[in-house]
């Protein structure tokens, strides 16, 4: 996810207002049938130097274009990151997503599951407080019966 940079001058930590971060990204994926649309804005907090955690918010649209069908796919997300060196973090994260089950008798229910992701990444700082983030995670409450296709998540995050 994404976060700035606080540094802790004589041993006292910064205002909470400049530990706070806010970031997201967008995304959009085409091919093999479908196509999606996905916003992820999130906002963070600075524990320490190194370790930060927030929440946020995801939103996909998904169209499935072989058979025709679409979804809205939304829900929330808790997170935490470890920055191990430089510009590289380990994350974990815990979402709750809300889908469409569509079943082959052409009946439909709401669903929701949960997904334990844990991972890691790279962070590379844009200017005095922002940064690009490029985070690859491993779905390990993956089953094959929800809306994602993988276990893996790859995503590339903003913040300011």
């Amino acid at each position: 996810m994404a976060q700035k940079t606080v540094v802790y001058e004589n041993d006292a930590p910064p205002p909470f207002r400049d530990r706070i971060f806010f970031g997201g990204g967008v995304g959009f994926n085409a091919g093999n049938g479908i196509t999606a649309i996905q916003v992820n804005p999130i906002v963070g907090y600075m524990i320490t130097p190194k370790w930060s955690a927030g929440i946020g918010l995801e939103y996909q649209y998904v169209k499935y274009t072989n058979i025709n069908l679409d979804d809205n796919l939304w829900g929330g997300q808790l997170f935490t990151r470890y920055n191990i060196y430089r510009m590289f973090f380990l994350m974990a994260e815990y979402d709750l997503i809300n889908y469409t089950q569509f079943y082959l008798d052409g009946s439909e229910s709401r669903e929701t599951i949960d997904r334990v992701l844990l991972g890691g990444g790279i962070s590379q700082p844009l200017g005095r407080s922002g940064a690009i983030n490029l985070v690859a995670l491993y779905d390990f409450s993956y089953d094959n019966t929800g809306p994602y296709g993988s276990p893996w998540v790859f995503r590339i995050f903003f913040s300011f």
